[in-house]
């Protein structure tokens, strides 16, 4: 039995122009969407629930090995990276 891999990756975004939680919603539920509805990975928020102009996001993937998960997750942060609605401010991978 080949070992399993899990990866996690943390993004935070800055929001500059959201001007309320429900600006931020939208924005965090069109990402959510895009991202889990092209990569194969859980998305949910783990902080900032109370702050409309930040957001940190976690994603969850598991393979048979690091490299699919490595390849995915810099998908994910060109994605991130290339839509204009956020500043992606942080990110953190890791494999378990």
């Amino acid at each position: 039995m080949s070992p399993m891999i899990i990866g996690v990756c943390t993004l935070e975004f800055h929001l500059p122009a959201c001007r309320s939680l429900k600006e931020k919603r939208k924005f965090l539920s069109s990402f959510r969407t895009r991202v889990s509805n092209r990569f194969n990975v859980a998305v949910s928020e783990l902080d900032h629930h109370d702050r409309w102009q930040r957001s940190t996001i976690g994603l969850v993937s598991l393979a048979a090995g690091r490299e699919p998960i490595d390849k995915m997750f810099q998908k994910i942060l060109g994605e991130a990276e290339r839509q204009g609605e956020a500043q992606l401010i942080s990110v953190k991978i890791e494999f378990l």
